[in-house]
């Protein structure tokens, strides 16, 4: 019976400290990414066809057209510790020169806190890294607006949507 005391005893203390020392800890530096097909497209009307695959999503933007993509990025969240990202990543296809994106917007739940403007990611695949200016505490989970367009050329205007992250630390 002693025996069994004193092991409660040392199993309580240890979980103690490591609850305790977890606490008071900084976060761990970590990757996070969505799947591509959990995309929500803005305005279907402006899509010629679209499919969600399970490993992504995969449409065709209408001749002259723009659209809205938009991703949910996995969002630690720290009750002592705020996690934070300055950088985000994104796998997407274009089927041409003139399907392009041209800005991503960052949310922190309902509020844009970084936008990039004047993109140009075009003709194939694309594994791009953006930097904000600093590092941005994301406590309301991030979001990412991605806006594509399609020129009015006689060529592909086809997406695919692979996977959006952020390097949270």
């Amino acid at each position: 019976m002693k025996t069994s005391m004193n092991i409660k005893t040392i199993v309580s203390i240890c979980l103690f400290i490591a609850v305790v020392g977890i606490s008071s800890t900084a976060p761990a530096a970590e990757w996070m990414f969505s799947q591509g097909n959990v995309s929500e497209i803005e305005y279907l009307t402006n899509c010629s066809s679209y499919y969600y695959k399970g490993w992504g999503l995969d449409l065709n933007l209408k001749s002259g057209s723009s659209n809205w993509i938009h991703m949910t990025v996995p969002t630690p969240y720290g009750s002592t510790v705020g996690y934070g990202a300055k950088t985000i990543r994104l796998k997407i296809y274009t089927g041409s020169a003139d399907a392009w994106i041209s800005d991503v917007h960052v949310y922190n739940g309902n509020s844009k806190v970084h936008e990039f403007t004047g993109l140009t990611y075009s003709n194939g695949w694309k594994d791009f890294g953006l930097t904000m200016p600093s590092k941005i505490n994301f406590n309301k989970g991030m979001g990412i607006s991605i806006c594509i367009k399609a020129g009015v050329e006689m060529m592909s205007h086809r997406f695919i949507f692979s996977s959006a992250g952020a390097y949270f630390y």
